[in-house]
């Protein structure tokens, strides 16, 4: 299968390049590690490497020419492979979905442009410039890590129940899903004052009448939709990982309608204005920056750490111990492995599996595994399939 090779982001500001020297020619053999050419920065000097085996069929930019960072440069394949299709692509301008993500949060950042100074005599003595207000402190913030100043605040975000948290009645939860998941859920829903467990839901028949952390499993679906119709139940979180997660929040918005509630662990770090969508779950030790959106039933497990404006896409899921540096979008249903690392403005396709240990560099396509450092395509991602 031919491989693009791609001009990597090497530093946080590097944004461009120059192809200084092409170390290879059209049609020379190549193998991984090779070095292809010489490329310049504005602070260093560097050697590409070659990325995947096979001939070197294609050279997309010149020698001396400037390009993008994430930008195709040359095309590695089989001698006797149609690349035409390939080219097209490579050769394309980036489409409106891998700009949006990036666009939004810096149009947003920059706001409306300053108003033009006005004109003022001169004079031979200037003005002092005028003090700088001291910025207000933020009301409400405590002066100490306060339990349940955190919780009051995480009510606010809608998280859990807004309003007073010490004296609204809790939301009366059921957690849908008696494996292992749901013994994650009942550690959160420790720490929250704010809501109460009323009992475990779990469609295999087997399972009604057991009791999980004090907890008893109701029964399965039809349990739950007559809890929903009696007024027994406020809300539901789904205890499910990976493709059941979508299928069941997706059946109980249409046949029932009751609100999968978002929960947020009191012990994990949340920025400013991050939007958090119905069913989502944050766990303890996370660290979601400000501005950052986690969409419809995205996982943010433990220890993971999301930098500021991140679009994390509905289903899409953070295992431990994974980094997105600023500006990452996650389009949707993205599976992002253990200690895995994504680098900033990068954009990920729908369905994609980032293997555990892969530092992603640039901007991946749909329904691709990749894998490795720096992460190149290994395979086909299966994991949208099951959910339609």
């Amino acid at each position: 299968m031919a491989t693009e090779i791609l001009l990597p982001k090497l530093g946080m500001n590097m944004e461009s390049a120059t192809i200084a020297r092409w170390l290879k020619d059209e049609g020379d053999s190549v193998t991984v590690g090779d070095v292809l050419a010489e490329v310049e920065t504005d602070k260093v000097n560097m050697e590409l490497e070659a990325e995947a085996s096979g001939v070197l069929r294609k050279l997309l930019v010149e020698e001396g020419e400037r390009v993008a960072v994430n930008q195709t440069i040359a095309v590695v394949g089989s001698a006797d492979e149609d690349i035409t299709a390939l080219i097209e692509r490579a050769t394309a301008p980036p489409t409106e979905v891998e700009a949006s993500h990036v666009e939004r949060v810096y149009e947003s950042w920059r706001g409306p442009a300053p108003a033009e100074p006005k004109e003022e005599q001169a004079t031979d003595m200037q003005p002092l410039p005028a003090p700088v207000p001291a910025r207000p402190r933020r009301e409400g913030r405590p002066d100490r890590l306060d339990p349940e100043a955190i919780r009051e605040r995480l009510a606010q975000r809608g998280a859990v129940p807004q309003s007073d948290t010490r004296r609204a009645p809790r939301t009366r939860l059921v957690i849908y899903g008696a494996g292992l998941g749901a013994k994650q859920l009942l550690e959160v829903t420790w720490h929250l004052d704010t809501v109460e467990v009323v009992g475990l839901i779990d469609d295999s028949p087997k399972m009604a009448g057991v009791e999980l952390g004090g907890v008893k499993v109701l029964g399965g679906f039809e349990a739950l939709k007559d809890m929903v119709a009696r007024g027994a139940v406020d809300g539901v979180a789904l205890s499910f990982h990976s493709e059941v997660r979508q299928k069941v929040h997706r059946k109980i918005k249409a046949e029932i309608g009751v609100r999968v509630i978002p929960l947020v662990d009191p012990r994990a770090m949340v920025g400013m204005e991050v939007q958090i969508g119905d069913g989502a779950l944050i766990e303890a030790g996370a660290v979601v920056g400000p501005g950052t959106i986690v969409g419809e039933g995205a996982i943010v497990d433990v220890g993971a750490v999301v930098a500021h404006d991140c679009n994390l896409g509905a289903f899409s899921h953070l295992s431990p111990g994974c980094t997105l540096s600023g500006v990452v979008s996650l389009t949707e249903n993205v599976l992002v492995g253990v200690g895995a690392a994504i680098n900033s403005t990068v954009t990920v396709g729908r369905n994609v599996i980032i293997a555990p240990g892969a530092a992603v560099m640039t901007n991946v396509p749909d329904d691709v595994v990749v894998s490795g450092v720096p992460a190149k395509v290994i395979g086909e991602s299966r994991r949208g399939a099951a959910s339609h």
